[in-house]
């Protein structure tokens, strides 16, 4: 008898409301960093190429992979999300493939899938074996079933996502470079929460939305507190907090004691988060960092500069330099 086995496609999803008709609605696009990421999005949702979506946790790399599926000519078949750190080592192999002994036969998630969409959330979680059969698939759609010579093909589209930037994963001998250079074709980064202060207003307001109560009153200092708020989480981690505070609010006021956020502490400086960089490396990323926050706030590039009291040359060139702003 022919059973069907394969390891999960079920994608949590609550973070805001999906509509496959308009699968890129529910991105909140404010900001100039997730605007880009989106749009890269939308027109690589046509190909049938391998697509790479890199960011932090959090930051809706699988509802983006989810988008991409219904935008494009895909949508009426399958999408299946796999968790690759879920997949236990000894049947990895036959959850992706399938698997023959004797009359008896399994078929893996590439083969129900075919012709419609696999999601490999956190494509660096696979063996280095695993990922050398992968390439193969990547490369013509054909495979084995454990056990069995006959090769057998599935039209399918693949969408990977890494929480870390996979060249650096190859560097720490973690990811097969050529499967690097193979999904290293259609990439869309995005950007963490910290790189789209201009979206939280509008987070905040589609949440309000979400919970069908009366549009949420905040003041100033509120908003800027969700600006410099060390969100580790990202957007998830501020959906989370701001859908607690709106389900708690007493007169529709959201206040910073609401949020019941425990104070930002300071980072511990690690050792290993600067392997591999030298001195002006890691200076760069620390001023990357701060003109990204002060810019959130002082948009303008002289009211920045004098902010911080420096030219106007000096902070426009800092900017161009780092990609920030316009």
């Amino acid at each position: 008898k022919r059973q069907i086995l394969f390891f999960s496609y079920f994608l949590y999803m609550t973070t805001f409301k999906f509509d496959p008709q308009k699968p890129f609605d529910c991105f909140i696009v404010q900001s100039e960093s997730m605007r880009s990421a989106v749009e890269n999005a939308k027109r690589f949702a046509m190909f049938d190429a391998p697509l790479l979506i890199q960011g932090e946790t959090g930051t809706g790399k699988d509802l983006l992979a989810k988008a991409c599926h219904y935008q494009s000519l895909r949508r009426d078949k399958k999408f299946i999300a796999v968790n690759c750190a879920g997949l236990p080592d000894e049947d990895a192999e036959s959850e992706m493939f399938g698997r023959k002994v004797g009359d008896s036969e399994t078929i893996g998630f590439f083969e129900y899938a075919n012709e419609g969409t696999v999601l490999l959330d956190g494509i660096a979680e696979l063996s280095l074996s695993l990922q050398a059969k992968l390439l193969r698939f990547l490369t013509d759609g054909s495979f084995r079933r454990v056990g069995e010579e006959k090769e057998h093909h599935a039209n399918v589209r693949v969408i990977c996502t890494s929480q870390v930037p996979l060249h650096l994963l190859v560097e720490q001998a973690k990811v097969r470079a050529d499967l690097f250079h193979r999904l290293n074709v259609l990439t869309i980064n995005v950007p963490p929460l910290r790189e789209r202060m201009a979206d939280i207003e509008s987070l905040a307001q589609e949440i309000s939305e979400e919970l069908k109560i009366a549009k949420p009153t905040f003041d100033k200092d509120f908003l800027l507190y969700l600006q410099k708020y060390d969100w580790k989480g990202n957007v998830r981690e501020l959906y989370n907090t701001l859908y607690r505070a709106c389900s708690l609010v007493q007169d529709n006021h959201l206040t910073i004691e609401s949020l019941n956020l425990a104070p930002t502490q300071n980072a511990v400086i690690s050792l290993d988060e600067f392997e591999n960089k030298t001195l002006d490396e890691i200076i760069g990323s620390y001023e990357a960092q701060v003109l990204k926050l002060f810019y959130a706030e002082y948009p303008s590039t002289r009211k920045l500069a004098q902010r911080l009291g420096v030219s106007h040359t000096a902070i426009a060139n800092k900017l161009k330099q780092y990609g920030i702003g316009k």
